[in-house]
């Protein structure tokens, strides 16, 4: 795949290191909290997790037709692009 133009590449980067800040403001307050709250904890967990794969599958391109596994620690993720 070509580069885009400059206003897409422009915005492509915005989003991801929006994307990115978010995910380590998540991981910070991950470390520092204790899991004394469970429900707090696994929301923080959700939202980290849910940032780090929005900047993975912002980084990774699946063709039409393709399928695409990111595999995580205790997680893996798939997503199958259909055929048009």
């Amino acid at each position: 795949m070509g580069k885009a133009s400059q206003p897409i590449e422009s915005f492509y980067h915005k989003v991801y290191e929006a994307m990115d800040a978010l995910h380590e403001e998540a991981i910070d307050m991950k470390n520092s909290m204790a899991e004394e709250d469970p429900v707090d904890y696994e929301k923080l967990e959700r939202t980290e997790f849910a940032l780090q794969l929005s900047k993975d599958v912002l980084e990774n391109f699946v063709d039409d037709g393709k399928s695409m596994t990111i595999n995580y620690d205790k997680r893996s993720v798939t997503i199958e692009v259909s055929k048009l």
